[in-house]
């Protein structure tokens, strides 16, 4: 079977082409803001380096977040464009379980806690406690937006040990991170602090119908509202918290 996964959670774009058995090819780049004008270019020079054409897509999964609301909004807009485009099967998957399926190597035993960390901006950060259960992930928490300085406490306070730490809310934070007691963060230069779409990718046994209903369930992760209605509201209203 031949999926394609796409991940623009990130400023960091993720595209991967095969299965969870066997990836085809991956390719990665830096879209910043750039989302929306990078990202299909980047995918037929993907099909082309392997001889593919889009129709020859079975199914599509799409990260949804959270992560940045413009990528968000371009990525999983793509991804249901071309499942209605093609009529094939379509689900999302979980940016933040992605990054720490991509992590969960570190992991020492199945009690260790992996909080996966995705850049928030405005001074927060999206994150989610994980464990390893043999060859996958489960999540340990709910879904946070906060603070570095509050997820440190609160992952630490709800781990009785060192808790690992992965993403590019990490890195963008270093200095929380890197300095509290009690986690444990990746090498800066590690690449498993970024969401792979490779993690996205459905198994070979994987089969999926299409449907229209199917489709507009595959919506972004917005945990917080978006920067847009700030803006508005700060036009309005002056100051915000």
């Amino acid at each position: 079977m031949l999926a394609l996964a796409i991940d623009t959670a990130t400023e960091i774009c993720s595209i991967a082409l095969g299965n969870r058995e066997h990836l085809i090819d991956e390719t990665s780049f830096v879209a910043g803001r750039s989302h929306l004008e990078m990202l299909l270019p980047a995918l037929e020079r993907l099909l082309a380096r392997q001889g593919l054409s889009v129709r020859q897509l079975e199914q599509i999964v799409a990260g949804t977040g959270p992560g940045t609301f413009s990528g968000l909004r371009v990525g999983v807009a793509t991804c249901r464009a071309l499942s209605q485009a093609l009529a094939i099967p379509i689900a999302g998957s979980s940016s933040l379980a992605a990054l720490a399926a991509g992590a969960a190597s570190c992991l020492i035993d199945e009690q260790q806690n992996l909080a996966a960390v995705i850049n928030a901006r405005r001074g927060q950060v999206f994150a989610r406690l994980y464990r390893k259960s043999k060859r996958t992930v489960f999540p340990a928490s709910a879904v946070y937006c906060l603070k570095p300085e509050e997820l440190v406490e609160v992952v630490t306070v709800a781990s009785t040990g060192p808790v690992v730490a992965a993403g590019d809310g990490v890195i963008a934070y270093k200095k929380v991170f890197y300095g509290a007691a009690g986690v444990r963060p990746l090498p800066p230069e590690d690449e498993r602090h970024q969401v792979r779409s490779f993690y996205h990718l459905p198994g070979e046994k994987s089969r999926m119908k299409y449907s229209a209903e199917a489709l507009l369930k595959v919506l972004p992760a917005y945990i917080r509202e978006p920067d847009a209605d700030k803006t508005v509201l700060l036009r309005k209203k002056g100051t915000w918290q």
